[in-house]
C-alpha cells in the first residue's frame, strides 16, 4: 500500500478535487463514499441512487453534493485560531494497492481501512473518501481538513505522517493479508553520494 498526500489551498480546487473523487467513484455496491462530519450527506446519497440513468438530474444531485461538502470544509476552515493567507484549506491523500492484490480487496474491508485511516491520520478533522477502480489497481481518495472541529490546525510531520503509515500497514498486515501492497514505509533510501 502505497500513500501520497497533496495539499488543497483553495476553495476552488478543493471543489475541484471533491468532484473528481465523487464523480469517478463506483455507485453500485462495488464501490462507497464515506463521510464523517459532513452533514446532510445521506440526502444526496440517496437522491444519487434514486437518479441514476437520468443523467441531468444525476448530475444536478452530485453538484450539490460538492457544493455541500465543500461549504463545511470551508465553513471548518474559518475556525482556524490562528488565520494564514497562503494556509492548507484540506488534503488530498490517496492510499493506493498493488493490482494483483485489487482483486482479492472487498468494499467493506476498504471502507473500514478508509476509517481507520481517518481515525489515525486526523481523528477531529472533517473527512470524505471514496474508493476507485478506474485504473488496474484499487485506490482511496480521502480529503481530510487541515483544520480540527476545534480550530486547532493538523499538520503532520513527515515522522508523524510515517507513523501513521505504519500504523495503516500493520493493520493491513492483521486484517487484509495482501501479499503483493506491503510498502516498507519507514526505510531510508539510500543515497550514492
Amino acid at each position: 500500500m502505497i500513500i501520497k498526500s497533496k495539499s488543497i489551498k483553495s476553495s476552488k480546487n478543493l471543489s475541484n478535487v471533491l468532484r473528481y473523487i465523487l464523480v469517478s467513484h463506483d455507485i453500485t455496491d462495488k464501490g462507497f463514499v464515506m463521510n464523517r462530519f459532513i452533514s446532510g450527506d445521506r440526502k444526496y446519497h440517496k437522491e444519487l441512487i434514486a437518479s441514476k440513468g437520468d443523467v441531468e438530474l444525476e448530475t444536478s444531485v452530485l453538484e450539490a453534493r460538492i457544493a455541500n461538502m465543500n461549504t463545511q470544509y470551508i465553513a471548518n476552515n474559518k475556525k482556524r485560531l490562528v488565520p494564514h493567507s497562503k494556509a492548507n484549506v484540506a488534503y488530498h491523500e490517496i492510499i493506493s494497492f498493488h493490482a494483483s492484490d485489487s482483486k482479492n480487496l472487498l468494499k467493506e474491508d476498504l471502507q473500514k481501512l478508509a476509517r481507520v485511516y481517518a481515525k489515525e491520520r486526523s481523528p477531529n478533522s472533517l473527512v470524505v473518501a471514496s474508493m476507485h477502480r478506474n485504473k488496474e489497481h484499487l485506490h482511496i481518495h480521502i480529503i481530510v481538513s487541515a483544520v480540527e472541529l476545534d480550530g486547532k490546525v493538523k499538520r503532520l510531520s513527515k515522522n508523524q505522517f510515517r507513523e501513521v503509515k505504519q500504523t495503516l500497514e500493520r493493520y493491513q498486515d492483521k486484517h487484509l493479508k495482501l501479499e503483493h501492497s506491503k510498502v516498507n514505509h519507514s526505510k531510508k533510501k539510500n543515497r550514492p553520494y
